[in-house]
């Protein structure tokens, strides 16, 4: 039986944009000694909205938490590569008071459930179709377990969400973007998004397991209501609902385990001696995609003194899940 892999949508995502970096990240264990503004103030805006829409919640408690926020991602040198702390603190604080005052007297969309969901599943073809479609006899549903048993896919899935909430009496995840402007692409693009789909499987299955162990029902969460911001000098807001079918899920578990599979030789490759940079090597149409890729010096070129500039990623719950799963494969 091949080692497990096991992959979240950040990780996947950074290998599809770049392999390289995906490396520098995963096998190399290197993490840039400043992080850039935008992702950290959306974490922090994320912060902010969740207790906002949390029932005894208030404006100046999300803007508290959405400060410490910041303050905990700006690391030991309280700044992030271009932009001060307090530069990052005012525009979340604009943001989240402006999000406040334009959705305020509007009835909100959803209850939160306020509780974190994690989740660790193997993606196996077939299974959201057989959970979930109804058009399954008892008899192929037999025959598809016992194939996941003879022949599991050994790529998994692992991730959380705090923001999974109730809306018209069906499970949604919540997922809260912000933008430098408006773009109507920033919202047709999560149509075919493959990570808003992750989180939708990796939290459905999750669900169903748990519930099947208490002898209930499946649990299918019904999609994404994508809640975007757009951090321009008068902030603008929009909401959009997405949902997968059947067939869309069917198509992610082929892919999911497809990259999995892909990722997992090339891990291989290197575990049997091949240069690492062979096996991930780099795209530099990436290197200026989202301003400038913080490993390119590194790409340009690899010495023990740039090394040296950069921070030892500390483990993850990626990490403890991979060797968690190694240990029960080693039995």
């Amino acid at each position: 039986m091949r080692r497990p892999i096991v992959l979240n949508q950040s990780h996947l995502k950074s290998y599809l944009n770049c392999h390289r970096l995906y490396a520098w990240i995963r096998l190399q264990r290197l993490e840039p000694p400043l992080r850039r503004s935008a992702p950290e103030i959306g974490t922090a805006v994320h912060e902010g909205l969740r207790l906002l829409h949390t029932e005894g919640q208030t404006l100046d408690s999300a803007l508290e938490a959405t400060q410490k926020k910041l303050e905990e991602r700006s690391g030991p040198k309280i700044a992030f590569e271009d932009k001060t702390l307090p530069e990052a603190q005012d525009i979340a604080s604009a943001v989240l008071r402006s999000y406040s005052e334009y959705w305020g007297e509007r009835e909100d969309m959803w209850a939160p459930i306020d509780q974190e969901v994690q989740f660790l599943v193997e993606v196996q073809p077939g299974w959201w179709h057989r959970t979930f479609s109804g058009d399954v006899t008892d008899e192929e549903g037999k025959r598809l377990e016992a194939e996941w048993i003879q022949a599991p896919s050994g790529v998994w899935l692992r991730g959380r969400a705090d923001n999974l909430s109730v809306f018209a009496n069906a499970l949604w995840l919540i997922d809260y973007k912000t933008a430098a402007k408006m773009d109507p692409r920033d919202l047709l693009k999560y149509e075919l998004d493959l990570q808003l789909t992750a989180y939708i499987y990796g939290i459905s299955k999750q669900l169903t397991m748990d519930a099947l162990k208490e002898k209930s029902d499946p649990v299918a969460v019904q999609g994404a209501i994508i809640d975007l911001l757009v951090k321009t000098q008068v902030p603008q807001f929009a909401r959009e609902k997405y949902t997968r079918s059947i067939d869309e899920m069917t198509e992610f578990e082929y892919e999911f385990v497809e990259y999995g599979n892909e990722i997992r030789s090339r891990m291989e490759r290197v575990e049997a001696g091949e240069d690492w940079k062979i096996a991930f090597p780099k795209n530099t149409e990436q290197c200026f995609r989202y301003g400038t890729c913080a490993f390119r010096d590194l790409c340009l070129k690899d010495t023990p003194v740039r090394r040296s500039i950069y921070n030892k990623r500390e483990r993850d719950y990626v990490d403890d899940a991979q060797d968690a799963l190694d240990k029960e494969t080693k039995k």
